[in-house]
Parts: structure tokens; C-alpha cells; sequence
């Protein structure tokens, strides 16, 4: 009896140790039924590692800001630049606050301005003195009886001017019978006519005469004034005759006087081209024209004073009409 139980509880045991070993295996073949015919299929490919996100780049260096402006240099105390900062100041804080001491340093700060002054007139005195390019006496006399020689030289000079004018060209007198600037306009070139010579021609715009009967012969318009765009009365032309035509050389539309007439007559002509420049220049009552020919300086000039006075000095026309 005890023979036969033994091989019983082995068989029980080893039956449990299988149990054991096949429930740790991975399911086979035949328990794998949910596999299907896929029973060949690949373990799944394990995932990537991430790749590494690169760090940051470095954030710029702070630029340096804006360097604060140096300040700009002071005047230097008492000088012409400082007393036209400061002194209304002054001024006005003397005006608003009168007290002695506020009166007294603008007085006093005045009396400065009045000695700079002072000693800038005298020094300037001397220096146009000694200097005809700046000396306006060269030009024309300040004295009395020098200017009235000056205005005599240069009537003389016009008369001869005018008289050559005169017999270059005609002058074309435009009025009409109801205009009063024209009654007084008449006699003026009258008197031009008589005293230099010049031929009048007076056109009627309206076709009558003047009330004072002066240029008694005249003609009707036959449109000359539309020719010559007149728009007001009187109006004078200079008219130059030749033989591809006349040249036309206006003088004024309104009315003038005895001397306004010489000096337009002998523009006019230098205008026109019939006398020159040099013709014109001595029935002016200065002896040079500088500020028409004096060239412009070209480049930078320079700081120093006395390379500024020689830079300048050769562009100043000297009596004849050149350069010095």
C-alpha cells in the first residue's frame, strides 16, 4: 500500500512545477490565438531619443547709449558775444527790480559796450583811412562843395551821353486827351527834346490831342500800343530805327521827372546795347561801381585775419573798373 502512494504525490508535484515553469514563459503557439496568422510579426521598433535642443544663443552685449553732448564753450565774460546774452538781462532785471545795485551793474555794463565801441570807431577810422578800397571818399567826396563838383562831372557826362542817345534813337510818346500825368509828362520831354536833341513821337491812344495843346502833330494809335502792350499813361519807349527793324527799348509807364528821365534814357540805351557800361558809368555821381563788379569769393576763407584782408583785398575793383 505505501509503494503504490508514492509515485501519486510525485506525479502531483511535478504536474505543479510545469505549471509553475509554463506560466512564466511567453505564450506560445497555441495559447497565442488572438495573434491570428500574425503569429510572424516583428517586435516593435523601440522610439528615437529625442534630439537635443540646441541652448540659446547669447543675448547681444548692451550697446553703450548715446554719449552725452559736451556743452557747448561759454562766451568769454565781457565780450561782444557775452553782452548779447547777458545784457537785456541785466536790463531787464534793472527795470523790474531798481534797486542801486541792479541799476549800477547794467550802467556799468553799459559804460563796457560804450568803450568797446569807442575804440572800434577809432581804430576803424584809421584803418579805412589808410585803405582806399574802403575809403568811401573815393567813391564820392562826403565834403559839400566835393559832392556838388561830383553831381556836375556827372551832368556833364550825361549831357554828352544823352546827346549821343539822341541821335540813335526816337522817342515814343503814348498819352491820352484825358489823362493828367500826361499834361504834366508833356513838357518834361519837351524839354528833353529841346535841350539834348531827341526826336518825339506822340501816339494818341484814344485819337485827340492834349488839352494844353502841347505836341500839338500827333498820330492816332494804329496799334503800336497793343504791339507794345501798353497799359498805362504815360508811357515812353526808346526807339532805335533800323533796317531789319526797329529796336525797342521801354523807358517807364507812368509819369517821371526831369532827372528820372536822364537816368532811364541812358539805362535804356545801355539795355539795348547802343552805348556801353563804360559809357553809363561817368553820369553817375560816384567815381567806381564796386558793388556790381566785385566777384564772389570761391573756396573757404580763411580764419586768420590778415590771410582774410589779403584774400579780399585783390577782389576789390580799384577806380578804373579792374581788380586791384
Amino acid at each position: 500500500m505505501r509503494a503504490s502512494n508514492f509515485p501519486r504525490w510525485s506525479l502531483v508535484g511535478l504536474g505543479l512545477v510545469m505549471a509553475c515553469a509554463a506560466s512564466a514563459e511567453p505564450e506560445g503557439f497555441c495559447t497565442g490565438k488572438s495573434q491570428g496568422w500574425f503569429w510572424y510579426r516583428h517586435d516593435p521598433t523601440p522610439p528615437l531619443p529625442p534630439e537635443p535642443v540646441p541652448p540659446p544663443p547669447p543675448a547681444p552685449a548692451p550697446t553703450a547709449g548715446p554719449s552725452p553732448e559736451a556743452p557747448a564753450p561759454q562766451p568769454v565774460p565781457l565780450s561782444a558775444a557775452w553782452m548779447r546774452e547777458h545784457l537785456d538781462r541785466y536790463r531787464d532785471r534793472a527795470i523790474d527790480d531798481p534797486t542801486p545795485e541792479n541799476v549800477a551793474a547794467f550802467f556799468y555794463l553799459q559804460r563796457v559796450v560804450l568803450d568797446k565801441s569807442s575804440t572800434f570807431a577809432k581804430v576803424a577810422a584809421r584803418v579805412v583811412q589808410g585803405n582806399p578800397d574802403l575809403d568811401e571818399i573815393t567813391q564820392r567826396p562826403t565834403a559839400t562843395f566835393g559832392a556838388n563838383l561830383a553831381n556836375k562831372t556827372a551832368g556833364d557826362a550825361r549831357d554828352a551821353v544823352l546827346g549821343r542817345i539822341a541821335r540813335l534813337a526816337a522817342v515814343w510818346f503814348f498819352f491820352r486827351s484825358d489823362c493828367p500825368y500826361c499834361e504834366a509828362q508833356a513838357p518834361l520831354l519837351e524839354r528833353m527834346a529841346q535841350r539834348y536833341g531827341f526826336t518825339v513821337l506822340p501816339i494818341s491812344l484814344d485819337g485827340k490831342p492834349l488839352p494844353s495843346g502841347a505836341f500839338a502833330t500827333f498820330r492816332a494809335d494804329a496799334g503800336q500800343g497793343q504791339a507794345l502792350v501798353v497799359r498805362a499813361t504815360p508811357t515812353m519807349f526808346l526807339v532805335h530805327p533800323a533796317p531789319d527793324g526797329p529796336t525797342v527799348a521801354p523807358v517807364a509807364q507812368g509819369l517821371l521827372s526831369l532827372a528820372q528821365l536822364q537816368e532811364r534814357f541812358v539805362t535804356a540805351a545801355v539795355t539795348a546795347g547802343w552805348i556801353t557800361e563804360a559809357d553809363a558809368n561817368p553820369t553817375r555821381a560816384v567815381t567806381t561801381d564796386a558793388g556790381a563788379a566785385t566777384p564772389t569769393p570761391t573756396g573757404d576763407l580763411p580764419d586768420d585775419p590778415a590771410a582774410l584782408v589779403a584774400r579780399l583785398r585783390g577782389r576789390v575793383p580799384s577806380k578804373s573798373g579792374g581788380l586791384t
